[in-house]
């Protein structure tokens, strides 16, 4: 048995050592070909490959929302995902119009939407070009902008406003609340969202001093904007180059103007050549002929042509069971026929008025307008955006349930109390609108800045912190000037609600910082 044991043992080890040996060589060699085949594949791909495994190039639809010139970044937004990016760049970096032409950066604002062509590794800018697939509106004019439910009219057609859209200014991110129904824009969009505004031609302000003999009258600026004269106006205007006109009691003043964006210009009125103003003749035809008529607030007959002075005179006409009609006439001509039909009243209107084009012959210039719709920008209550892109401070207006004390109250002087608890019209000849600044018996509160004086559509209310009453619903103009520092307006949007209203916007800017990176 043990010289079995002897002879099977070495046996077994030995054929156990031959196995593992015909293993190990067989696993070594199957290792050796799989090398080799990945070898080969990874030849055969890059043969067929485009482009390089480690420089593989991608291709975007996106926003330009940011511009790091001092390091070569770019921040983006992608149209569709509406994911941020940055990209590097460089100064040999192709940047091309739509049609192939080349552009500088400074000739692409924020807000332009681009192909961007980058580097997916290293994500290296390698061409931007403005994309085809966006849509562009210029010179836009005629808007209306809601920013709390997300949308914006552009000439009758209603467009997404996503809560990444933006408005840009002067190459800066800004509020929709900078936005005033004065400026020029450049709208642009992908699809029926609109992606960016851009402010092409911002505003500036006509302040009126010494104005007391034509408070009440009218002031004319350039062919588009009329509105009512108040003591101290301060009026945001196109910027651009303008024929002033003043009109009051028969007589008139007239001035050349030029404004510039975010600057005040003064006219002085006590510095200005009064004179007195020719008288026109009007002949007004009503339908029913019983019904009554108000020119400038006086009962008139106009059975017979009424004599009124050159100039924009405020037209009323009512009759019971008619909507009531208010419009606004210029007379520049020695005879005007004016043609106006009241409409019976149905009841579908709120508030029994309605409005008119006033016919004319072809020897008058006079011109209608109508009740106001302006673009409301933000609601009280909430705050307004501009965007996931920047840190800028943006006002912050809220609302508030109970009556607030303010120790401006007590101070706020006579010519404060007289603008707010009179209904101020105001007249945007070019929109055909008319404005009532103030009407009900709540309360709208400006705290901050502090010690700038507080005008609502051009009338002065107030110097911050200050309240007064509560303007109409719709969209209002809030302007803030202080000595030694820039304008600013906002655009707000105030409800038909019995609340108060309460608004604190940024400090304004030093005008040795305007400008200033």
């Amino acid at each position: 048995m043990k010289n079995i044991e002897k002879v099977v043992i070495p046996v077994i080890i030995i054929v156990l050592v031959t196995m593992l040996g015909i293993y190990l060589i067989s696993k070594e060699y199957d290792k050796q070909r799989a090398e080799k085949r990945a070898e080969e594949i990874n030849q055969t791909a890059e043969a067929e490959s485009p482009v390089d495994n480690e420089d593989l190039v991608y291709e975007s639809v996106a926003m330009l929302v940011g511009k790091d010139e001092e390091n070569h970044k770019l921040k983006f937004l992608s149209v569709d995902s509406e994911k941020l990016f940055e990209l590097n760049y460089s100064n040999k970096t192709p940047i091309l119009g739509r049609h192939g032409n080349s552009l500088t950066l400074d000739e692409i604002p924020l807000g332009e939407i681009l192909d961007a062509t980058f580097s997916v590794h290293n994500r290296d800018l390698y061409e931007l070009r403005v994309s085809d697939d966006a849509w562009t509106f210029t010179d836009v004019t005629k808007f209306e902008i809601d920013d709390a439910e997300g949308r914006m009219d552009i000439a009758g057609s209603t467009y997404k406003l996503p809560p990444t859209s933006i408005v840009s200014y002067r190459d800066e991110l800004a509020s929709f609340m900078d936005v005033t129904n004065v400026d020029t824009l450049t709208v642009k969009g992908y699809g029926r969202k609109v992606c960016s505004v851009i402010v092409e031609r911002g505003h500036g302000y006509i302040r009126l001093v010494n104005d007391s003999y034509f408070e009440g009258g009218w002031i004319e600026i350039g062919q588009s904007i009329i509105k009512v004269v108040t003591e101290e106006m301060l009026i945001p205007v196109p910027e651009g180059n303008y024929h002033v006109r003043l009109t009051n009691r028969g007589y008139a003043a007239e001035e050349d103007v030029t404004v510039e964006r975010d600057k005040e210009s003064v006219i002085d009125l006590s510095k200005a050549d009064i004179k007195e103003v020719s008288i026109g003749h009007v002949a007004f035809t009503i339908v029913p002929d019983y019904a009554q008529l108000y020119v400038d607030g006086q009962m008139t007959d106009f059975e017979e042509r009424v004599a009124l002075e050159y100039g924009i005179h405020r037209v009323h006409v009512e009759l019971a069971g008619y909507r009531s009609v208010d419009t606004n006439i210029r007379v520049s001509d020695k005879y005007v026929d004016i043609n106006i039909s009241l409409e019976p009243d149905d009841g579908s209107s709120e508030d029994g008025k309605t409005t008119t084009t006033a016919k004319t012959t072809a020897k008058t210039t006079a011109k209608t307008s109508s009740t106001t719709t302006a673009k409301p920008a933000t609601t009280a209550g909430t705050t307004s955006r501009i965007g996931p892109f920047t840190n800028f401070v943006t006002p912050i207006p809220s609302t508030s349930s109970t009556a607030k004390t303010s120790s401006s109250d007590s101070s706020t002087t006579e010519k404060t109390d007289r603008t707010t608890t009179e209904k101020t019209e105001s007249t945007t000849e070019e929109t055909g609108t008319t404005e009532e600044v103030v009407s009900n018996t709540r309360k709208m509160y400006v705290e901050s800045p502090e010690g700038a004086e507080v005008f609502v559509d051009s009338v002065y209310v107030g110097i911050a912190p200050t309240s007064f009453i509560k303007p109409e619903k719709g969209s209002h103009v809030i302007t803030l000037s202080r000595s030694g520092c820039v304008t600013k307006s906002y655009t707000v949007a105030v409800s038909d609600d019995d609340r108060d209203v309460t608004l604190s916007f940024s400090e304004l800017v030093p005008e040795e910082e305007q400008g200033e990176p």
